[in-house]
């Protein structure tokens, strides 16, 4: 039987191409052996390459950007579709102490924290499930179980309901 061999020592430096290399560039991750190689490297591509590997990451943050905002405009624009008839269904007149007020649930569109959680396709599915659920309260129990779905719960809550000194959190 062979002995193992690591992947990385059969990949030679990318400077010299003659020693297996030992450490990484920080700015732009190339593999290199030695300082020589090192020095070499910095004087010669690293600017180039490392401006290569800066704009990959700017736009790998720009795509999760982009899909985060879209999942966040697709959960407002589901918000957005309830009418204020649903509220009104299945609130008894004893029930009024438990309304929020439109003006407090509107703060919860303007959470920057709440935007942050709804990026999370779990949390999204979950709350699509209890939306759509036969028995939402059961439905609502179970995600309760989830500790995404209870910071998530908890985060709302900071936002609607008065904070103890009497100010508001949003």
């Amino acid at each position: 039987m062979a002995p193992e061999t690591n992947v990385v020592t059969m990949v030679p430096c990318e400077v010299c191409s003659e020693q297996p290399p030992k450490y990484r560039c920080p700015r732009c991750e190339v593999r290199y052996c030695s300082l020589t190689c090192f020095k070499q490297h910095k004087l010669n591509t690293c600017g180039e390459r490392g401006k290569l590997v800066q704009e990959q990451r700017r736009r790998t943050q720009q795509v999760r950007t982009i899909q985060c905002e879209a999942a966040a405009a697709t959960v407002q624009e589901e918000e957005n579709a309830v009418s204020m008839e649903m509220w009104d269904d299945g609130m008894d007149e004893g029930d009024e102490e438990d309304r929020v007020p439109l003006d407090r649930l509107q703060k919860l569109r303007d959470s920057e924290e709440l935007q942050d959680l709804l990026c999370n396709p779990h949390l999204q599915r979950m709350i699509r499930e209890v939306d759509s659920s036969d028995d939402p309260e059961v439905t609502m129990q179970r995600a309760m179980q989830e500790p995404i779905f209870v910071e998530f719960a908890d985060q709302c809550l900071r936002v609607v309901e008065p904070q103890p000194n009497g100010t508001e959190q949003g």
